[in-house]
């Protein structure tokens, strides 16, 4: 009924994993263990892709309003690496890419910033309406 809402985050994810350009995960030696979806506390592999999706809201109900038959999906993603911009740049621009492939808007352009430990972070957010039967 609207159980693909709750598989909207993984599947994004996934692709972005999966479509990453080989040339970029070899020469900085990415695996899986460089992508998340959780905030743990186990030591980041970087560069470092944090997946995170943000609420959401309901397009498109019908009458009946017991289902879901759209919705507006949100993801904040971040970029880390503790040796310089250059990388956490490509990184992003390569988690750019992916996302305009699967049509989403970036509503909030890549930004950089320095944490305490001197690890550089890029973050941007992207927004995208989906609908029941979209496939993307």
């Amino acid at each position: 009924m609207s159980d693909w809402v709750m598989l909207i985050p993984l599947k994004v994810f996934t692709k972005i994993k999966q479509e990453f350009a080989q040339e970029i995960k070899d020469t900085y030696s990415m695996t899986d263990s460089n992508f998340s979806m959780s905030n743990t506390n186990t030591k980041a592999v970087f560069p470092f892709v944090f997946v995170n999706a943000l609420p959401g809201s309901e397009r498109g109900q019908d009458l009946s309003g017991t289902s879901i038959n759209g919705g507006l999906f949100s993801f904040q993603i971040d970029v880390y690496d503790s040796q310089s911009q250059t990388r956490a740049r490509k990184v992003m621009t390569e988690v750019m890419r992916i996302m305009k492939s699967m049509g989403f808007e970036s509503n909030s352009m890549p930004s950089f910033e320095q944490t305490q430990d001197n690890t550089v972070r890029m973050v941007a957010r992207f927004r995208r309406v989906i609908g029941a039967g979209d496939k993307f």
